[in-house]
């Protein structure tokens, strides 16, 4: 068994980011088909604190390891296939991964040339998956297709504003102040409207008064704003994500009215899902883009680990810009 002790964040009780606590672990045995990795880095997203909040619709049982995504080097192996020693691998799970070590099963990974990027590696791919599904998958986007996106400044976010410029769609994104409007102005967004002001007035102008083909909900907006008088007939609603719990609700006969079409997106679940064969097209697609600079991340901020629980914190409060990215004591040592 390799490296008997490591640190990693443990939560105890379902609630507040500040109640993780710090802890000394001994390493467990691997079961059949799991791996054991030394994490590299930790990709931060507001999924895990949903999870930790007790929000989620997935559960995990406390107390728990909270991190859904990382990038690490596999130590260790029960998968009877050696070769995977000193592998590099994205890691992308219900948990496990605010830590200095996990165990996976080998589905959970993306193996990874040994030269690629472990700060990349652990930023990319939870985000690129979701924009991935959310437009090719779901909304089956096209050229000039009108697309308004919420909570575009984000990880999420902004994958979704660069896999639908490069596919020539035409892109609006709803921002709260200006320090994420000139963000997205230098992504190339063309059309940028504060939520304070009056969408639909804004949406329509820039239409033509067609309304958008396309909406993606990333942060749950609905609940304040009602966005979907920006849709256009036969339009197509996608719920990524909510903030603080805010839930909203359709009322039936708008989606008639309206010829709504409405979609729930869960990446992680569509690939967990899907057959091999589509999960191989799905990874293979999505590094492609990656390769052509779609899903490369172009800002984030590194953190030692210690400051895992402030930089939560920021994205919580929607303070945060972009992608921050936890390195463990193991980053310098690749």
């Amino acid at each position: 068994m390799k490296e008997m002790y490591y640190k990693n964040y443990i939560c105890q009780k379902l609630g507040k980011i500040e109640n993780l606590k710090i802890e000394k672990n001994k390493s467990k045995e691997l079961k059949r088909n799991e791996v054991r990795l030394r994490i590299l880095a930790i990709g931060l997203n507001y999924v895990d604190i949903l999870m930790i909040k007790g929000d989620y619709q997935y559960k995990n049982e406390l107390p728990f390891v909270p991190g859904t995504e990382a990038c690490g080097v596999i130590i260790e192996e029960n998968c009877n296939d050696i070769k995977l020693l000193n592998k590099k691998a994205i890691i992308f799970s219900k948990g496990g991964c605010f830590s200095e070590q996990t165990i996976a099963h080998i589905s959970q990974l993306v193996l990874l040339e040994k030269s690629f990027s472990s700060l990349d590696g652990a930023s990319f791919f939870s985000s690129a998956l979701t924009a991935y599904v959310a437009l090719l998958e779901k909304a089956k986007i096209k050229k000039n297709n009108y697309i308004l996106i919420t909570g575009a400044s984000g990880g999420v976010g902004q994958a979704c504003v660069k896999l639908s410029l490069y596919l020539k769609a035409k892109v609006i994104c709803l921002v709260s102040n200006k320090k994420k409007a000139t963000l997205l102005k230098e992504q190339g967004v063309e059309k940028i409207i504060f939520v304070n002001s009056d969408i639909k007035k804004e949406v329509m102008e820039f239409t033509d008064n067609k309304g958008v083909n396309i909406i993606l909900d990333i942060n749950g907006l609905l609940k304040e704003k009602n966005i979907l008088s920006s849709l256009s007939w036969n339009g197509k609603y996608l719920i990524l994500g909510f903030t603080n719990n805010n839930i909203s609700s359709i009322k039936t006969n708008y989606i008639l009215i309206k010829s709504i079409q409405i979609f729930g997106v869960r990446a992680g679940e569509f690939l967990r899902r899907c057959s091999i064969t589509k999960k191989k097209k799905v990874i293979r697609d999505i590094f492609s883009l990656y390769k052509k600079g779609v899903f490369k991340v172009e800002r984030y901020r590194i953190k030692p680990f210690n400051k895992l629980i402030y930089e939560l914190t920021k994205i919580r409060d929607r303070k945060s810009v972009g992608k921050i990215i936890i390195k463990t004591k193991y980053l310098d040592n690749v």
